[in-house]
């Protein structure tokens, strides 16, 4: 056994332990717009509800209005038709004018028995104005309270992430040149995972077998390997121990 390889291998799977963590949280902050946009999308729609609701009521009590114009006037014109009984002077015209009264008393009625439907719905949409409020108020506490979470999560993470990168950067300066050169080509080749760990002849980020004669040279220790399936820098984890090695593709 080369310690020098050990020891190299070490500390590739640690460089590794520092990439794999940090493109992890930098997925993650990526997405922290979205988090925060999707829970004031949240917010919005109950503020639509409420605008809605509000709209509505609006609405109902616009009618109430119109009908109670609608109930002065006709009251108005049966005030005329009364005085003008008065000055008919056929039979036939003062029937006429009672039909014309009749049918004005009518037309209120009907006007008024709408007016208590309306103020039935009135009080129904009022009643759901004063829920989307308390509703809305409640969303917005919670929106609050969540996107104060996420934001407090993200500044953790970015300062993981700046922790990391000093951890990459002073790791990266122990390698050679050409060290460095076949850690990222392998990192290239092997979509962000340059080095896995073998466990019982098996490759934990491809999960496939390591050949039999390949598994022996690898545990010897005399020179660096690669997985003859995946192209990564492979190490057994049975003889260097490494925090978090097992990344999966």
């Amino acid at each position: 056994m080369d310690e020098r390889i050990k020891n190299l291998l070490a500390t590739l799977a640690v460089l590794q332990r520092a990439d794999s963590a940090r493109a992890a949280l930098e997925k993650n902050l990526a997405g922290v717009e979205q988090r925060l946009s999707t829970l004031q999308n949240q917010l919005m729609a109950y503020q639509e509800q409420l605008k809605t609701s509000q709209g509505q009521l609006e609405q109902v009590k616009k009618q109430y209005r119109t009908d109670e114009v609608e109930i002065k006037s006709i009251d108005a014109a049966i005030v005329k038709s009364d005085e003008k009984l008065g000055y008919v002077k056929t039979n036939k015209e003062y029937q006429s004018m009672l039909k014309e009264i009749d049918d004005l008393k009518l037309k209120k009625s009907d006007i008024e028995d709408r007016m208590l439907s309306v103020l039935d719905q009135i009080e129904t949409v009022e009643k759901k104005v004063i829920c989307d409020k308390a509703d809305l108020e409640d969303m917005k506490r919670e929106v609050e309270e969540k996107q104060k979470a996420v934001r407090s999560e993200a500044e953790a993470q970015q300062r993981e992430v700046a922790s990391l990168h000093q951890e990459r950067e002073e790791i990266w300066a122990e390698l050679d040149p050409k060290m460095q050169k076949m850690y990222a080509r392998a990192m290239h080749q092997g979509h962000g995972v340059a080095v896995a760990a073998v466990i019982e002849g098996v490759c934990q980020v491809c999960r496939m077998n390591i050949p039999p004669q390949a598994y022996i040279e690898l545990m010897r220790l005399d020179a660096l390997s690669l997985c003859p399936n995946c192209q990564r820098i492979i190490y057994p984890k049975a003889v260097i121990e490494v925090e978090s090695a097992g990344v999966r593709d």
